[in-house]
């Protein structure tokens, strides 16, 4: 046995019950707002003893070890399960501290396979810095412990500065985020909230005059842009990444620490992502899709190699950390979209906001000018959606490029391609048009790029050119 058996830290427990709060907090405060406070309180006593024992009870019956060949997991209170691991089916093994993990000095420790999906193969929720570090080394170098990476054997190795860092959050356009957890939030609520507010804030909305209301929109949209540059700064502080000859280790994170680990081989695609903020000083965040494995988290189906760089700094930065995905955007030609396809891009990027330029003209005339405005912002979106599309086949890379409201570029091996399909609708087929997407592998299974409204022929040219290759694979 190269890893004798061993049990969670106690401090395991602690995550245990946070896990039971977690997923019934919500049916604790429908009791408090229904119920009476009687009622509310058996209820917590109730819940906080079966929490407590539920937390003791997975922690004592969970256990790992590691034999010669194999990762063995033991967990179950009533029903034991026994699991195993093959040391040579693992794909990367990436570390987690929360505040929590750090104040008792501990780490999560999450294994990834080959065979992928939304959540890890396994996970051990509290284990020792060293423990886990000596784990890790046991079951990637087949049982040899004290064969950690040394400092002088990366091949590469790149820190964010904090300049970099709060360029990074002051561009990043996280209003979209911190405002989707903000209507997350209300909605959760929002049997909570008396109906007298609402009427309260309808009257308000409709006599206030409409300088002041922008004043206030403003006002809330420069506290959140505030806090979407605190959570840039939180989430990425203390970016690095470095590389050996056959992987990448990223470390980010000022609360939650986050030490990830990615094999080169299973990077599928490369890509640059320019937002509205960012393209005119020529700045752009780099991401990875990774087949396999939910090696980034929740929040996101790819992997950020880096979260700000400059232009001019991406090729090297490619060459020293994905040799295989360097490029040169000077020498691109891009294939284009013709002139017919424009109205298609202003179609697309203009008629949401169209309809509610008529329905609020019709019901609410006096903020009639807020989705006009709107209207004509998404007219040149769409020829900026227009001027920018396109892709780039040389050798076995496919370059491909798109925007919704972020421009991306991304990198495709070839060989990488698991799919290609081409559409086009009866008005596409009348200009000798059409659209184009790629499939390769991801995190959860599969990633799509959608290329549209290029010229039929084209298209037609780049399938037959994909399709070649791979009969020669």
């Amino acid at each position: 046995m190269m890893f004798e058996e061993r049990r969670l830290h106690p401090a395991a427990i602690i995550f245990n019950i946070l896990k039971v709060i977690k997923e019934l907090f919500f049916s604790l405060l429908i009791v408090l707002v229904a119920g009476n406070f009687l009622i509310f309180s058996i209820a917590l006593g109730a819940f906080s003893i079966l929490a407590s024992v539920y937390g003791i009870l997975s922690w004592y019956r969970f256990s790992y070890y590691v034999t010669d060949d194999e990762l063995w997991i033991e967990y179950g209170i009533f029903k034991r399960t026994k699991r195993s691991i093959a040391k040579n089916r693992i794909q990367s093994i990436d570390l987690t501290e929360s505040v929590i993990h750090r104040i008792f000095k501990l780490t999560r420790v999450q294994i990834e396979t080959a065979s992928g999906g939304e959540k890890a193969e396994a996970a051990l929720s509290a284990v020792s810095l060293k423990d886990a570090k000596e784990l890790r080394e046991v079951l990637k170098n087949s049982g040899k412990a004290g064969t950690l990476v040394l400092e002088e054997m990366y091949l590469a190795q790149k820190e964010i500065s904090f300049s970099r860092l709060l360029l990074a959050g002051i561009t990043s356009g996280g209003l979209g985020i911190i405002i989707g957890f903000i209507v997350v939030g209300l909605s959760e609520f929002d049997e909570l909230i008396p109906e007298m507010v609402y009427n309260y804030t309808y009257e308000w909305l409709v006599t206030a005059s409409i300088i002041f209301i922008v004043l206030i929109i403003l006002g809330v949209l420069a506290i959140i842009w505030l806090l979407s540059i605190l959570w840039t700064l939180l989430r990425y502080g203390k970016f690095t990444i470095r590389r050996t000859e056959d992987e990448l280790f990223i470390t980010r994170g000022l609360l939650e620490r986050k030490q990830l680990t990615i094999p080169l081989h299973r990077i599928q695609a490369i890509g640059i992502e320019e937002n509205i903020l960012r393209q005119p000083f020529g700045y752009a965040f780099i991401f990875a899709e990774i087949a396999g494995g939910n090696t980034d988290g929740k929040l996101a189906d790819s992997t950020i190699l880096f979260p700000l760089l400059h232009k001019r700094e991406i090729a090297a930065f490619l060459d020293e950390f994905a040799p295989d995905f360097s490029w040169q955007e000077e020498e691109v030609e891009w294939t284009k979209p013709p002139p017919a396809a424009l109205p298609y891009y202003y179609v697309r990027s203009s008629v949401l906001f169209l309809l509610a330029s008529i329905a609020v003209f019709i019901f609410f005339r006096s903020f009639a000018w807020i989705p006009i405005a709107l209207f004509a912002l998404s007219l040149g979106l769409g020829w900026l959606s227009y001027k920018d599309a396109g892709f780039y086949l040389k050798g076995n890379r496919l370059l491909l490029r798109y925007r919704h409201v972020k421009r991306t570029t991304v990198l495709i091996q070839q060989k990488r391609i698991q799919a290609f399909e081409k559409k086009n609708h009866a008005l596409e087929r009348k200009w000798s048009l059409a659209s184009m997407k790629i499939s390769i592998l991801s995190n959860t299974g599969g990633k799509h790029y959608h290329v549209k409204n290029l010229e039929e022929e084209k298209v037609n040219q780049l399938g037959d050119r994909i399709a070649y290759r791979n009969k020669l694979e």
